[in-house]
């Protein structure tokens, strides 16, 4: 698997999961309800922004730094 698939697919599900999970621990933490359609949204979105801006940016600072 290339570099660059692999940051793609890490800024486009690993760093969204992470992310909906701690804000899963959180709610359960704080006693708040756990509403599926909620953290639906939020990882849906951090998914989006991570394969629209945050995989892509990440992907060309790596490849400058090998050049």
């Amino acid at each position: 698997m290339s570099k660059g698939l692999k940051i793609m697919l890490f800024w486009s599900l690993g760093f969204p999961i992470i992310i909906t999970f701690l804000r899963i621990i959180t709610d359960y933490v704080l006693g708040r309800d756990i509403i599926f359609t909620s953290h639906l949204a939020i990882f849906i979105g951090t998914a989006v922004g991570g394969l629209i801006f945050a995989g892509p940016l990440n992907y060309y600072i790596a490849k400058s730094r090998e050049n």
